[in-house]
């Protein structure tokens, strides 16, 4: 059955705003049917002529306050508390010219249209503002309150799809360590070693299967690790990888001593070795060098992986790992990281991480 009626969904500022100007609206209705009910009929529409005003005024402020979203909630209160003292002056002068021009008030002996003069003038507007100071502040307070709970919730539901996407990346680490052809291809090489009487290695190639196993299982999907301990499980996993492709797989690393200690997101270099095996070494008849490199640059820590393989993958061969870590990235750094890949000259591919520093 087809919707008959789809109404629009106002974000919560905006409806909060029209809420309490309908309240104001309706309170200010009630008092003058109590107190002036000679005059009620006359004062409607300079009444709803302003509260339409003070809804855009509302709305003006809204828009204005942009700029000051990244200043700390207590400076966002002072700034907000000066503009509604402000705007409510001005409301008032406004309000007080639409009464006078709409329903003006006549002198019963002469006749003449009543006006106020001098000191006569800014008590009147005096008078106004202060109601209407009450009435600007309490919507700026409102107002503050529903934009921080709604910045609250959007960091929620960021951090939400972070950790699914460090799921994912944990997910795929997983699925590939239990794949056939991975535990085929290492227990292979391991039965070779023991066939060709390599104890020594065939012990290494167990302890680093172990290792690289329970590091993907003790981690937590959004858990930030040191760079000392990711690059060692990615050395785990390239040493049971060495035994697979024995002398055409050589990896180096050119790790800076003063950033082992940065904190990064766990499994973050897992898609960039993978992917320099998988398209390097695995086409390449030679040897093939994968370089890791981490080093600081100003207030920021650079991780690259490179390779000297003679095949660049394709980008729809890439799938969908660095695409994982660029999502990843914006969700725990926002702008303050980047990642870029591509191949290089004459040949070879690089993929580079720019992280802020955490230690």
């Amino acid at each position: 059955m087809p919707k008959l009626f789809n109404p629009v969904r106002l974000p919560p500022a905006v409806t909060m705003t029209l809420a309490l100007w309908i309240a104001v609206f309706l309170l200010l209705t009630v008092r003058a049917i109590v107190l002036t009910p000679e005059s009620f009929s006359n004062q409607f529409a300079p009444r709803t002529l302003t509260s339409v005003l003070g809804v855009a005024m509302c709305l003006g402020l809204m828009a204005a306050s942009r700029p000051i979203q990244r200043l700390g909630l207590a400076w966002q209160f002072v700034i907000g508390l000066v503009a509604s003292v402000i705007t409510a002056f001005v409301y008032s002068i406004i309000v007080d010219w639409a009464f006078m021009v709409m329903t003006p008030i006549r002198d019963y002996t002469t006749g003449e249209i009543m006006t106020y003069h001098g000191n006569e003038w800014f008590l009147s507007i005096f008078g106004r503002a202060q109601f209407n100071m009450f009435i600007f502040m309490s919507w700026c307070f409102a107002f503050l309150a529903v934009r921080y709970s709604e910045t609250a919730r959007r960091n929620e539901l960021e951090l939400v799809e972070a950790q699914a996407l460090a799921a994912d990346a944990q997910n795929r680490m997983l699925r590939y360590q239990i794949n056939p052809h991975f535990l085929f291809n290492t227990l292979n090489a391991l039965q070779t070693l023991l066939m060709e009487r390599k104890v020594a290695q065939s012990r290494s190639v167990v302890e680093k299967l172990a290792e690289f196993l329970r590091y993907s299982l003790r981690r937590k999907p959004d858990e930030m690790v040191s760079l000392r301990e990711e690059v060692e499980a990615q050395e785990a996993y390239l040493a049971i990888e060495e035994v697979r492709f024995s002398d055409r797989l050589t990896f180096t690393r050119e790790i800076d001593p003063s950033v082992e200690s940065v904190q990064v997101p766990s499994l973050i270099l897992q898609p960039l070795i993978e992917n320099a095996v998988k398209y390097a070494v695995g086409p390449a008849p030679g040897p093939v060098t994968i370089r890791l490199s981490a080093y600081p640059e100003k207030d920021d820590l650079v991780l690259e992986v490179r390779d000297d393989g003679e095949t660049a993958p394709k980008a729809s061969g890439l799938g969908v790992g660095l695409d994982n870590i660029r999502r990843r990235l914006k969700l725990i750094y926002g702008e303050a990281a980047s990642f870029e890949h591509g191949p290089m000259q004459p040949r070879g591919y690089r993929a580079r991480l720019t992280l802020p520093m955490e230690a």
